[in-house]
């Protein structure tokens, strides 16, 4: 009887050795980002979870102020039990264990959070106004399970799971409508026509198929004004502002925009062109697309004159242009003529009068004869 008590023994402690020298979630994180372990579980309300790290308990659903110092650094999920761990740090790499107690006994599950030191993270993007921007969560390629969120303010404002893309522009009082464009290959997300009200705190979640853990990033998007390419045309000729791209393929989705009433004067998409008249109908009739996406205005009049937007998005590739058009109206002709009527007039009495000159000099001139005795030579 005593062995079988002593085997039963023996056997917790195997168990407990065994429990926190195995790791159950190895989890990789760049230093600046947030993570979230999860448990994959629902807590009870009669239930305890308990978070240690090494071998000091740092958070507890039991007290839920276990550790003062970390309130700000760690959030508890009190429905799931799931640990959120702010802008990690190299110093808080290392073992977490999970402890669940509820009705069904005592659980646990151990993760290894290592990963490497990033400057990129938590990155800042300075965006010229109206001009657009890639947020990139830094994956090379999703993989058919993985779920990415894109938040704004605490919004969600675009969604990837199970490689099916999803924007949601009714939030946030439709300030992203025709705005956002989620590449389905790498979950990056395209924001274009920068604002005041679209400028501020984004974050991306990741969460890896079947990894046990969602890590987080953040990105801070700040609009400023600055000068442009600029591209002049005499009022009445034709102008063509030019895409720079050779061919357009079918994924690509190109889009013209006016400054002047923040308007989409063009756009391809499938292959299929259509121009629009604009704001107030100043486009209208002339507008034309090219097959390399370049757009040409006829007739020009300098109510044309402005920024212009040139947003192509796909997973292929993401290009931004903006081109300021200048154009140059014809009313200073009358104003050269009358110029050069005045120039030629004063070269007509400056002529006349060097010639008045010349004939009183030559009454006065010296003799040939006495020249060489005057200057010598």
């Amino acid at each position: 009887m005593e062995s079988l008590v002593l085997i039963f023994l023996f056997s917790l402690v195997v168990n407990d050795v065994s429990v926190a020298e195995t790791v159950d979630v190895n989890v990789s994180v760049i230093v600046g980002d947030s993570i979230t372990l999860h448990t994959n579980t629902e807590l009870q309300s009669y239930g305890v979870i308990e978070w240690s790290f090494g071998e000091d308990v740092i958070i507890s659903s039991e007290y839920k102020n276990k550790v003062d110092c970390n309130r700000e650094k760690l959030q508890l999920d009190y429905q799931t039990g799931d640990l959120k761990i702010r802008k990690v740090r190299i110093t808080d790499f290392g073992l977490y264990q999970l402890m669940i107690n509820n009705a069904n006994g005592i659980a646990y599950k151990t993760f290894n959070v290592s990963g490497v030191n990033n400057p990129v993270s938590d990155e800042v993007k300075l965006v010229l106004e109206r001009d657009s921007v890639v947020l990139s969560p830094g994956l090379a390629e999703i993989q058919r399970d993985d779920q990415i969120t894109w938040r704004f303010k605490g919004t969600v404002i675009g969604q990837l799971k199970n490689q099916t893309a999803e924007i949601f522009p009714d939030v946030l009082e439709r300030r992203f409508e025709d705005r956002l464009h989620l590449n389905q290959q790498n979950g990056s997300l395209v924001i274009t026509n920068i604002r005041a009200n679209t400028s501020g705190s984004y974050v991306v979640d990741i969460t890896k198929s079947g990894s046990g853990y969602t890590t987080h990033k953040t990105f801070r998007v700040a609009f400023i004004i600055d000068g442009e390419n600029r591209v002049p045309v005499m009022e009445g000729n034709s102008i063509t502002l030019q895409s720079g791209i050779p061919k357009v393929h079918k994924d690509d989705v190109i889009t013209w925009r006016s400054e002047y009433g923040d308007s989409v004067i063009a756009k391809i998409h499938n292959r299929i062109g259509a121009t629009f008249d604009g704001a107030d109908g100043r486009f209208r009739g002339k507008l034309e697309l090219d097959n390399n996406g370049s757009l040409t205005i006829r007739d020009t009049r300098t109510e044309h004159a402005g920024l212009y937007h040139l947003d192509i998005t796909s997973n292929r590739r993401t290009i931004f242009k903006r081109i300021n058009l200048s154009v140059h109206s014809q009313d200073w002709q009358p104003l050269i003529i009358s110029v050069t009527g005045v120039a030629v007039l004063h070269l007509v009495v400056v002529g006349a009068a060097v010639v008045i000159c010349c004939r009183n000099r030559s009454r006065f001139s010296v003799p040939s004869t006495q020249t060489s005795d005057l200057l010598p030579l």
